[in-house]
Protein backbone atom coordinates (compact mmCIF):
# COMPACT_ATOMS: atom_id res chain seq x y z
CA UNK A 1 0.00 0.00 0.00
CA UNK A 2 1.62 3.63 -0.78
CA UNK A 3 2.20 6.34 1.65
CA UNK A 4 1.26 9.90 1.20
CA UNK A 5 2.12 12.61 3.09
CA UNK A 6 -0.08 15.08 4.57
CA UNK A 7 -0.25 18.69 3.75
CA UNK A 8 1.74 19.56 7.08
CA UNK A 9 4.12 16.71 6.07
CA UNK A 10 4.76 18.09 3.09
CA UNK A 11 5.42 21.26 3.88
CA UNK A 12 7.95 20.30 6.65
CA UNK A 13 9.26 18.21 4.41
CA UNK A 14 9.51 21.26 1.67
CA UNK A 15 11.41 23.27 3.81
CA UNK A 16 14.40 21.09 4.95
CA UNK A 17 14.91 20.38 0.88
CA UNK A 18 14.10 24.11 -0.07
CA UNK A 19 15.50 27.04 1.48
CA UNK A 20 12.69 29.97 2.01
CA UNK A 21 14.39 31.75 -0.01
CA UNK A 22 14.16 30.49 -3.22
CA UNK A 23 12.35 32.33 -5.93
CA UNK A 24 10.84 30.53 -8.95
CA UNK A 25 12.63 31.77 -11.94
CA UNK A 26 16.13 33.32 -10.52
CA UNK A 27 18.78 31.79 -10.50
CA UNK A 28 20.14 30.03 -7.47
CA UNK A 29 22.98 31.46 -5.76
CA UNK A 30 26.45 29.63 -6.48
CA UNK A 31 27.36 28.84 -2.77
CA UNK A 32 24.07 26.22 -2.87
CA UNK A 33 26.05 23.68 -4.50
CA UNK A 34 28.94 23.99 -1.86
CA UNK A 35 27.60 21.14 0.01
CA UNK A 36 27.71 18.99 -2.19
CA UNK A 37 31.56 20.08 -4.05
CA UNK A 38 33.02 19.72 -0.08
CA UNK A 39 31.14 16.31 0.37
CA UNK A 40 32.28 14.71 -3.42
CA UNK A 41 35.57 16.11 -2.67
CA UNK A 42 36.45 14.90 0.58
CA UNK A 43 35.13 11.42 -0.65
CA UNK A 44 38.03 11.46 -3.22
CA UNK A 45 40.30 12.30 -0.98
CA UNK A 46 39.56 9.64 0.86
CA UNK A 47 38.82 11.71 4.53
CA UNK A 48 36.40 11.04 6.77
CA UNK A 49 35.23 14.30 8.55
CA UNK A 50 37.36 14.11 11.66
CA UNK A 51 40.64 14.05 9.78
CA UNK A 52 39.65 16.82 7.61
CA UNK A 53 38.59 18.88 10.69
CA UNK A 54 41.54 18.53 11.71
CA UNK A 55 43.63 19.00 8.42
CA UNK A 56 41.99 22.26 7.88
CA UNK A 57 42.12 24.16 11.48
CA UNK A 58 39.31 23.34 12.57
CA UNK A 59 37.06 24.04 15.61
CA UNK A 60 34.16 21.70 15.59
CA UNK A 61 34.00 18.67 13.56
CA UNK A 62 30.05 19.62 13.25
CA UNK A 63 30.32 22.21 11.16
CA UNK A 64 31.49 19.56 8.02
CA UNK A 65 28.34 17.75 8.26
CA UNK A 66 26.00 21.23 8.40
CA UNK A 67 27.69 22.39 5.25
CA UNK A 68 27.78 19.37 3.19
CA UNK A 69 23.91 19.26 4.36
CA UNK A 70 23.70 22.86 2.82
CA UNK A 71 22.39 23.24 6.57
CA UNK A 72 24.83 25.85 7.72
CA UNK A 73 26.89 28.67 5.29
CA UNK A 74 30.05 28.97 6.49
CA UNK A 75 32.41 31.91 6.34
CA UNK A 76 34.98 32.72 3.87
CA UNK A 77 37.99 31.79 6.28
CA UNK A 78 36.26 28.58 6.71
CA UNK A 79 35.92 27.29 3.46
CA UNK A 80 39.52 28.61 2.36
CA UNK A 81 41.18 26.26 5.01
CA UNK A 82 39.20 23.64 3.96
CA UNK A 83 39.69 23.90 0.31
CA UNK A 84 43.50 24.01 1.44
CA UNK A 85 43.31 20.87 3.10
CA UNK A 86 41.38 19.57 -0.17
CA UNK A 87 44.00 20.81 -2.56
CA UNK A 88 41.48 22.73 -4.77
CA UNK A 89 40.61 25.95 -4.90
CA UNK A 90 38.76 28.20 -2.46
CA UNK A 91 36.66 29.58 -5.24
CA UNK A 92 35.74 26.42 -6.75
CA UNK A 93 34.83 24.99 -2.89
CA UNK A 94 33.12 28.16 -2.34
CA UNK A 95 31.18 29.17 -5.87
CA UNK A 96 32.31 26.34 -8.70
CA UNK A 97 33.97 29.16 -10.15
CA UNK A 98 37.51 27.76 -11.54
CA UNK A 99 40.80 28.65 -10.24
CA UNK A 100 44.13 27.98 -8.74
CA UNK A 101 44.86 25.33 -6.14
CA UNK A 102 47.77 24.82 -3.77
CA UNK A 103 48.63 24.42 -0.27
CA UNK A 104 47.77 27.09 2.30
CA UNK A 105 49.72 30.65 1.90
CA UNK A 106 51.03 32.53 4.42
CA UNK A 107 47.49 33.95 5.28
CA UNK A 108 44.41 33.21 4.16
CA UNK A 109 43.53 35.10 0.36
CA UNK A 110 39.70 36.20 2.27
CA UNK A 111 41.13 38.24 4.75
CA UNK A 112 41.84 41.41 1.77
CA UNK A 113 38.18 40.84 1.09
CA UNK A 114 37.85 44.15 3.33
CA UNK A 115 40.12 45.82 0.93
CA UNK A 116 38.98 44.53 -2.22
CA UNK A 117 35.44 45.94 -1.47
CA UNK A 118 36.37 48.89 -0.54
CA UNK A 119 38.82 49.67 -3.73
CA UNK A 120 35.54 48.70 -5.86
CA UNK A 121 33.23 50.43 -3.77
CA UNK A 122 34.87 53.75 -3.99
CA UNK A 123 36.00 53.23 -8.35
CA UNK A 124 32.45 52.94 -8.86
CA UNK A 125 31.32 56.10 -6.49
CA UNK A 126 29.20 54.31 -4.21
CA UNK A 127 28.20 54.72 -0.71
CA UNK A 128 28.57 52.08 1.67
CA UNK A 129 24.16 52.36 1.76
CA UNK A 130 23.98 52.01 -2.23
CA UNK A 131 26.25 48.89 -2.16
CA UNK A 132 23.94 47.30 0.68
CA UNK A 133 20.34 48.27 -1.26
CA UNK A 134 21.98 47.01 -4.35
CA UNK A 135 22.93 43.71 -2.40
CA UNK A 136 19.75 43.16 -0.07
CA UNK A 137 22.17 43.75 2.95
CA UNK A 138 22.34 45.96 5.84
CA UNK A 139 24.64 49.20 5.84
CA UNK A 140 25.92 48.05 8.82
CA UNK A 141 26.75 44.56 7.17
CA UNK A 142 28.66 46.68 4.66
CA UNK A 143 30.36 48.53 6.68
CA UNK A 144 31.47 45.53 9.09
CA UNK A 145 32.85 43.75 5.85
CA UNK A 146 34.53 46.69 4.65
CA UNK A 147 35.89 47.54 9.02
CA UNK A 148 37.64 43.48 8.40
CA UNK A 149 34.27 41.14 9.66
CA UNK A 150 34.74 37.84 7.64
CA UNK A 151 31.21 36.99 5.71
CA UNK A 152 29.62 34.65 4.80
CA UNK A 153 29.56 32.84 1.56
CA UNK A 154 26.20 34.18 1.00
CA UNK A 155 27.19 37.71 1.85
CA UNK A 156 30.20 38.04 -0.39
CA UNK A 157 28.09 36.36 -3.41
CA UNK A 158 25.64 39.31 -2.84
CA UNK A 159 28.38 41.90 -2.59
CA UNK A 160 29.74 40.69 -5.54
CA UNK A 161 26.57 40.36 -7.71
CA UNK A 162 25.76 44.17 -6.82
CA UNK A 163 29.41 45.15 -7.90
CA UNK A 164 29.18 43.36 -11.03
CA UNK A 165 32.65 40.90 -10.17
CA UNK A 166 33.12 37.37 -9.78
CA UNK A 167 32.25 36.18 -6.30
CA UNK A 168 35.35 34.36 -6.73
CA UNK A 169 37.54 37.11 -7.21
CA UNK A 170 35.78 39.57 -4.37
CA UNK A 171 36.11 36.51 -1.78
CA UNK A 172 39.45 35.08 -2.77
CA UNK A 173 41.27 36.89 -5.16
CA UNK A 174 41.20 34.12 -7.51
CA UNK A 175 40.32 34.18 -11.05
CA UNK A 176 38.87 37.13 -13.20
CA UNK A 177 37.08 40.24 -11.51
CA UNK A 178 34.33 39.51 -13.70
CA UNK A 179 31.04 38.38 -12.86
CA UNK A 180 30.63 34.70 -14.38
CA UNK A 181 28.07 34.95 -17.04
CA UNK A 182 25.44 31.92 -17.58
CA UNK A 183 26.46 29.62 -20.00
CA UNK A 184 24.87 29.05 -23.18
CA UNK A 185 24.35 32.92 -23.41
CA UNK A 186 25.37 34.15 -26.35
CA UNK A 187 26.97 37.32 -26.63
CA UNK A 188 25.30 40.86 -28.29
CA UNK A 189 27.89 40.38 -31.27
CA UNK A 190 27.60 37.12 -31.97
CA UNK A 191 23.66 37.40 -31.82
CA UNK A 192 24.03 40.34 -34.58
CA UNK A 193 24.48 38.80 -38.15
CA UNK A 194 26.99 41.25 -39.81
Amino acid sequence: MASYLTGSQLGRTAARVLPRSVVRGRKNPLHWGMGSRLKKARRLAGLKRQPLTRLASLPDGSAIVGMERGERIPRLDTVERIAYALGLSPAFLAYGIEGEAGPLPRGLRCEAVAHRLTAERAARGLSVLAVAKLAGLSHTAVGNVERGTMPTLATAEALAKALDLSPGWLAFGIGSRELPRRRGRMSEAAATPA
